[in-house]
């Protein structure tokens, strides 16, 4: 396009009238302000005209990027006309914007793939997860919640005000986390009208809540929460950088997950759940030394279901199964907090009970047993089990680990040899069991 020194069109290409979808005589004889997209570049034209020397900028017209070139015409040393040049560069800008979207989105993967492989401690990496997430998000609060017993725990908070983590560790965002759940989307944003009425966020100042379902599979285990004291507008492009990093992090979560279950697993027996004979003789050597460094005492009951092969011989290997996780779940619910419960192997439990004489371990010992007498197994009141037992006490009946073991062992064979449904407590050489 050809402008006169006061901004009157004199000229104008074929590629401009297509751009402008108008006729030539529409354009030509009018002034520059009165038609788009130059009216946005009056400034420019003016200062070209009075500082004799190219302007450029990049202007939006419809849907059209445009970069933008402001050209004097001199003629005898003087301004005559100004050159307006105007190139679509609408398939640059899109290819550029593809291109730093495909590089936020790979940083997001890098940044966040690397919490699980760099952290050796699971406990702290959904620490480390929020911790990235806030910074490739760009926002200055959230959490992570973790459903566990049915409901949600928070787990890890960051950039949140005192007053809203007792908030949130009463749970009083569960329903609304119940309610994400229920609707199965991967994306949850509230309304600013929802977050009125929802007096928590209203009393942080929280602009902008958003909540992404963490899942493994088919199952929720968490809510990733995102959250701003200020506005932000939410795009196309905020939700796809939502998605990607509500997916990656269920992808991680899945891996925690089978971290976790790999290390159950390798502690404890795949049939009851208890804990396996590598992870108590671990445990025991361990109590030992502390027993030596402290100089306080411990004590093993070791139970033997007496008769097990009738069982097995008479309603299956099956039924002898659902047997021992029976008998596996008493011994849970019978036993401190504090007691390390063990399927020893095959059909014979050890507990190792920390702090305690022989005369608690014996009364315990006695408790579960009766608590085996009384229950009906296999759903069926004719079939009873009875449980024979042994008790030895580090350091009154052994100096190491296989002494002990041997010492349970041999009270237990004696309870065997009264009659069974009994528990014997070691006694040294010379002195009658219990």
């Amino acid at each position: 396009m050809i402008l006169k020194r006061d901004g009157e069109i004199i000229e104008v290409n074929k590629a401009f009238l297509e751009l402008f979808k108008g006729r030539k005589e529409e354009l030509i004889g009018k002034n520059s302000n009165d038609i788009m997209p130059l009216k946005i570049l009056s400034e420019s034209i003016i200062k070209c005209k009075f500082d004799s020397i190219e302007k450029s900028e990049q202007i939006r017209f419809g849907e059209h990027v445009l970069n933008v070139a402001i050209t004097p015409v001199m003629v005898n040393g003087g301004l005559n006309f100004i050159g307006i040049t105007l190139r679509d560069i609408s398939a640059f800008v899109q290819i550029e914007r593809a291109l730093l979207k495909r590089n936020k989105e790979l940083g997001i993967i890098n940044t966040l793939s690397g919490t699980f492989i760099s952290s050796g401690d699971i406990n702290s990496v959904f620490a480390d997860l929020l911790e990235k997430i806030l910074i490739v998000s760009d926002f200055s609060l959230g959490w992570i919640v973790m459903k566990e017993g049915g409901s949600f725990v928070l787990r890890n908070m960051s950039g949140v005000s005192l007053g809203l983590r007792h908030e949130l560790e009463k749970g009083e965002l569960n329903t609304l986390y119940d309610n994400v759940v229920e609707l199965t989307d991967p994306l949850y944003v509230l309304e600013s009208g929802e977050m009125e009425r929802i007096e928590v966020l209203k009393k942080e100042g929280i602009m902008f809540f958003a909540c992404i379902p963490l899942r493994v599979g088919p199952e929720t285990i968490g809510i990733l929460v995102l959250a701003s004291r200020v506005e932000i507008k939410f795009d196309f492009d905020t939700a796809a950088v939502f998605s990607l990093i509500g997916n990656n992090i269920s992808l991680i979560a899945e891996k925690i997950k089978l971290f976790q279950e790999t290390q159950r697993l390798a502690l404890t027996d795949g049939l009851t759940g208890l804990y396996n004979v590598r992870f108590f003789y671990d445990m025991l050597n361990k109590e030992i030394a502390r027993s030596r460094r402290y100089h306080t005492l411990f004590s093993l009951i070791l139970f033997d279901i007496d008769d097990f092969k009738i069982i097995n011989d008479t309603h299956g290997h099956q039924a002898g199964d659902d047997v021992l996780r029976s008998v596996a779940s008493i011994l849970k619910a019978v036993s401190r907090e504090t007691d390390i419960v063990v399927r020893y192997g095959g059909e014979e439990f050890i507990l190792m009970l920390p702090s305690t004489p022989k005369n608690e371990a014996l009364t315990l010992a006695d408790r579960i047993r009766e608590k085996v007498e009384e229950y009906s197994y296999l759903g069926k009141e004719t079939v009873k089990i009875t449980m024979s037992g042994g008790v030895a006490t580090f350091p009154e009946d052994a100096e190491d680990s296989k002494t002990l073991l041997y010492a349970a062992d041999m009270a237990m064979y004696e309870a065997k040899g009264k009659g069974k449904k009994q528990v014997c407590c070691y006694r040294r050489i010379n002195e009658t069991s219990i």
